[in-house]
């Protein structure tokens, strides 16, 4: 995954903030794929809230994306693009073949929904994983150093906006948690016995003898 690069860039110097762009362009790259899954995942769902659960999750993908977009582009302008991010970063290949996958689908019924919840809460692991990474390493503080240092702007509050970041990531867990519980209690109510009784008043009614 992004560890790699993101190991490299504790023992970068001062003088490389192309290197931190560089990273923070795969992460908004990876933001970007995982809100177009969402978007298509939820495009082919029937049920109206868990379709809305995952226009969520699209939705703060995208403001991911924008966010990262913006602090990488302060730093320096990156020259990666998506297919020389996917190289180093093991969740941006498999949210690829998800997206592949899902494109070749018409209708996603349940058991495709809940597999693919399943798949979706470790992506989402993995990328708070990024970002805590991120937060606790000194490459968060050298790359709010370059900043400041080239536009004489206080920007260390950004750390902030990562955190913000991680939150949303567990709040993504959670909501594909509740979406597995909605399609799992849909599937034993339509599965459930049901017998439509017509004449009620015929329950407590002695059968007829036949003689």
């Amino acid at each position: 995954m992004l560890e790699n690069l993101a190991r490299t860039l504790l023992t970068m110097s001062k003088k490389e903030p192309r290197t931190i762009s560089e990273y923070m362009n795969c992460l908004g790259i990876l933001e970007s794929q995982t809100s177009l899954l969402y978007k298509s995942i939820s495009d082919k769902v029937e049920v109206p809230l868990i379709k809305t659960l995952l226009k969520e999750i699209e939705i703060d993908s995208q403001k991911h994306y924008m966010l990262l977009k913006g602090i990488t582009e302060s730093i320096a302008k990156p020259k990666g693009n998506q297919k020389k991010c996917s190289k180093t970063s093991e969740t941006l290949q498999t949210t690829e073949r998800l997206l592949k996958e899902v494109a070749g689908i018409k209708r996603i019924g349940p058991e495709d929904l809940i597999r693919l919840s399943e798949i979706l809460e470790t992506l989402e692991s993995a990328m708070a994983e990024e970002y805590y990474m991120l937060v606790q390493m000194k490459t968060l503080q050298m790359m709010m150093t370059e900043i400041n240092q080239m536009y004489n702007i206080d920007l260390y509050n950004v750390k902030d906006i990562f955190t913000n970041i991680i939150n949303d990531e567990d709040h993504h867990r959670e909501i594909l948690e509740t979406i597995k519980q909605l399609v799992a209690k849909k599937e034993q109510a339509s599965n459930a016995p049901f017998v439509k009784f017509q004449n009620p008043e015929a329950w407590s009614r002695p059968t007829p003898s036949t003689f």
